[in-house]
């Protein structure tokens, strides 16, 4: 039979050790997210680049939105 000495030991020892486990899913979590969104910045990037803006994001995005205010104006 276990000893009530024992069994809380093994209880404190089982805490710690979720209390890491959780941790470190936390942060690996966090750095899936991390990788996700510099990747999905990398690929604007590279099309920014590609429709001849060089790394000027801000002149892409003005583009854009004029081509989509004309768009409006015509009805569709």
């Amino acid at each position: 039979m276990i000893s009530l000495a024992q069994e809380h030991v093994d209880h404190t020892f089982g805490a710690q050790y979720d209390d890491v486990r959780e941790r470190y899913a936390s942060e690996i979590e966090q750095l899936r997210q991390y990788e996700e969104s510099e990747r999905w910045w990398y690929e604007y990037m590279q099309k920014v680049f590609e429709a001849g803006f060089g790394e000027d994001d801000d002149a892409y995005e003005r583009c854009w939105a004029r081509s989509l205010d004309y768009y409006k104006t015509l009805g569709y």
